[in-house]
C-alpha cells in the first residue's frame, strides 16, 4: 500500500526545513509521497503575509526541485479557511487505497489539544512529530503516544525569514523569488520607516516601471530598483557608518545625506541576498549618479526626483522631458541635484562623486 505523509500549513514563505522534514519522511521514515497542504488561512492567524498565487509559485519550485513532493490544493480550493479535520476527513474518504499520516512540527503541540474536532481527529490518523527546537511538551507527548523524529533542522521558521534573518539559510530559489516579486515589503520596509517616506519608495518604483516600459527597458529591475532605492533612508548614523566601515569605507568622504544610496546597495546585497547587479547598481546610483550610468541607472534616478507625489516647481516640465528623452531628462535633473545641493548646502559641501557624474554628463560633452 502507498504511504504518504500529509504536510499543512501557511508556507509563507516555504523554507529550508520545510523540505528537509519532507526529506526526513521519504528518505527515514519510508513514505513514498510528501504532499505538502497550503492553507487559505491558518484559523490560529489573521492575516496571511503573501498571496495565494505566490505561496503557490514558491510551493512550485520544491515540488519541482523534488520528485517526491506533491501540492495539493483542496483548501486552497475552498476559499476559506478549513481546519485539519475537515481537511483529512477529505483526503482520506477520497483516497481509501493510501496509508496516510499527518506530519507537524513539535511547536504545535502546545495548541494541539484546540484543534478543532480533535477528539476524532486524533483517532483518524496517526501523527509523525518532527522536533522544531529542545522545548517539547512531554506531556501532550506521552499522552498521545506521539512518534518524535530529529530531522535536519537549522531552526528556521517563516517568520524570521520574513524579517531577513537567515537568509544565507533559506532555499536560494525561494529567495529569489521573493527579492523579484517584492514579497513582504511590510514587514522589511514598511516596519522601518515612517508612511510618507514608504509612500514614496512605493511611487518610485511604479514611476520607474512606467518609464521603464515607454524607453524599452527592465520593467521588473526598474520596479524593484525603484521601491527599493530609499531602503536605507530612514537609518541612523551609527548604523550607516557600521556598514560603510565595514564594506565600502571609501566613499564615507562623500556628505552624509547620500550615504543611504551606498548603504541601501550594501544592504540589499548583503543582508536581502540579491545578486543582481544591475539592480544594486541602479540603487547605489540613485542620488549622485556616476561617470557610466546605465539606463536603468537614469530610470531610477530620474523616477526619484519626478515620482507622483512630488510638487516642486517646474517638475510636470522634468515629467515630460524624461518621458520623451531619457537621456536628455537625466542630465536636467543632474543639474537640478546640483543646485539644490550647492543652494541647500553650499557648494564646499559637494561631494566628488556628484561632481564626477555633472562633469562627464554635462560639462565635458558641453565642451565637446
Amino acid at each position: 500500500m502507498k504511504r504518504i505523509a500529509l504536510f499543512g500549513g501557511s508556507f509563507d514563505p516555504v523554507h529550508t526545513d520545510h523540505v528537509n522534514i519532507a526529506k526526513a519522511c521519504h528518505d527515514k521514515l519510508g513514505f513514498d509521497e510528501v504532499w505538502f497542504i497550503p492553507t487559505y488561512l491558518n484559523p490560529f492567524k489573521k492575516k496571511q503575509n503573501s498571496s495565494i498565487k505566490d505561496r503557490l509559485s514558491m510551493l512550485r519550485i520544491i515540488e519541482k526541485e523534488n520528485s517526491f513532493i506533491r501540492i495539493n490544493e483542496y483548501e486552497i480550493r475552498n476559499n476559506r479557511p478549513t481546519y485539519t479535520y475537515e481537511t483529512l476527513s477529505y483526503i482520506v474518504k477520497e483516497y481509501p487505497e493510501i496509508e496516510f499520516s499527518f506530519i507537524m512540527g513539535s511547536d504545535q503541540l502546545d495548541s494541539f489539544e484546540k484543534w478543532d474536532h480533535f477528539d476524532e481527529l486524533i483517532k483518524l490518523i496517526p501523527f509523525k512529530v518532527f522536533k522544531r527546537s529542545d522545548q517539547v511538551n512531554l506531556e501532550v507527548f506521552k499522552k498521545y503516544n506521539l512518534e518524535v523524529f530529529d530531522f535536519d533542522n537549522n531552526f528556521l521558521s517563516s517568520t524570521d525569514i520574513r524579517n531577513l534573518k537567515n537568509l544565507d539559510k533559506q532555499i536560494p530559489a525561494i529567495n529569489k523569488y521573493v527579492n523579484w516579486n517584492l514579497l513582504y515589503l511590510s514587514d522589511r520596509v514598511e516596519a522601518h520607516m515612517d508612511q510618507q517616506r514608504y509612500q514614496h519608495c512605493l511611487n518610485v518604483g511604479k514611476m520607474a516601471k512606467k518609464l521603464a516600459a515607454i524607453h524599452g527597458e527592465d520593467e521588473e529591475r526598474a520596479l524593484i530598483a525603484g521601491t527599493l532605492h530609499d531602503i536605507t533612508k530612514r537609518w541612523d548614523k551609527s548604523k550607516h557608518e557600521w556598514y560603510l566601515k565595514r564594506y565600502m569605507p571609501s566613499v564615507m568622504s562623500e556628505p552624509y545625506p547620500v550615504w543611504h544610496s551606498f548603504t541601501g546597495y550594501l544592504h540589499l546585497q548583503k543582508d536581502w541576498l540579491i545578486k543582481d547587479q544591475e539592480i544594486l547598481n541602479a540603487v547605489f546610483n540613485h542620488t549622485v549618479g556616476s561617470p557610466d550610468m546605465s539606463r536603468l541607472d537614469m530610470i531610477v534616478f530620474c523616477a526619484d526626483k519626478i515620482s507622483v507625489e512630488r510638487d516642486y516647481e517646474n517638475v510636470d516640465y522634468y515629467r515630460d522631458l524624461v518621458i520623451k528623452d531619457l537621456e536628455q531628462g537625466f542630465k536636467e535633473l543632474l543639474k537640478l541635484q546640483f543646485e539644490v545641493a550647492v543652494k541647500t548646502h553650499g557648494e564646499n559641501q559637494i561631494g566628488d562623486m556628484l561632481k564626477n557624474t555633472l562633469y562627464a554628463w554635462v560639462y565635458q560633452e558641453g565642451a565637446e
